[in-house]
């Protein structure tokens, strides 16, 4: 790969055929690599990607169905992926589940031990699948993370919890893999109106946060997690990359006293 290019990079998006990997997956095409999308539960149908994917002037990418919470499917997935590539340039790991939380006694240890094998571990079976199937790690490895690794949005408990894990795992992945030439990120994005999001936060919360411009258009994410694995920021590695817009610093009460009409003063 040349710097600042990505043509004929082959790429592996997790969780790729819809919101923002979907928006990922096509952001690498874009940027002329090839690209594998996958999806587990039949989410999506590989010829609805094909359609939308040649309206916006994209090559082709392939969708394969693959549980990446099963390290045997993993594998499997790599071996299917070793038949059509010399070798695994990028894997961005952007899958999760959590089931969420309402009240303290949804809090439970298998729903926690979920979340963490779909949502956390995963980045690291990828990896070691890639070297074993390959033989050598991928030059890029992004975790796609959320804003509620670090803060606590109501019913974003077990997620948040999980969001926080994979972000451990992948700064300890990225010492361990940083003299084998690979470099590994974290991406934490801002809320997006998502299934998922609408099914923790309510549709309510998520309409009123669009209508106040606090959701993410998952281009602009998408578009930061092509720049890490595009050559120019090598010198990044091992650090959770903020795409939010800036959201993320703004108080809550500020914004919404700033949005309120001003009083104004007596004119007698």
């Amino acid at each position: 790969m040349k710097l600042g290019s990505l043509d004929g990079a082959s790429v592996l998006v997790t969780g790729g055929t819809r919101g923002l990997g979907k928006a990922i997956g096509f952001e690498f095409a874009r940027a002329g690599s090839q690209v594998t999308l996958t999806h587990r539960w039949g989410s999506v149908l590989p010829e609805e990607i094909a359609t939308e994917a040649a309206a916006l002037g994209l090559p082709p990418l392939t969708v394969r169905e693959s549980d990446a919470g099963d390290p045997a499917a993993v594998r499997e997935l790599m071996r299917e992926l070793r038949r059509e590539h010399r070798r695994l340039d990028v894997v961005i790991s952007n899958l999760a589940f959590a089931k969420p939380v309402a009240e303290l006694t949804d809090l439970k240890r298998s729903s926690f031990e979920l979340s963490l094998r779909y949502s956390a571990w995963p980045v690291v079976d990828l990896v070691q699948a890639a070297h074993e199937v390959f033989g050598a790690y991928p030059r890029y490895v992004v975790g796609v993370s959320s804003l509620g690794a670090e803060v606590c949005p109501g019913g974003y408990d077990i997620a948040g919890a999980a969001k926080s894990a994979l972000e451990m795992l992948c700064r300890y992945l990225s010492l361990r893999l940083r003299t084998h030439g690979s470099t590994v990120n974290v991406l934490r994005t801002g809320y997006l109106d998502t299934r998922s999001s609408r099914a923790t936060f309510g549709d309510d919360v998520i309409d009123e946060l669009s209508n106040r411009g606090m959701i993410l258009d998952p281009r602009g994410a998408a578009r930061t997690c092509v720049a890490l694995c595009s050559g120019l920021m090598d010198s990044v590695n091992g650090q959770i990359l903020v795409a939010d817009e800036g959201w993320s610093l703004v108080d809550p009460i500020a914004y919404i006293t700033a949005s309120r009409p001003q009083k104004t003063g007596d004119s007698r």
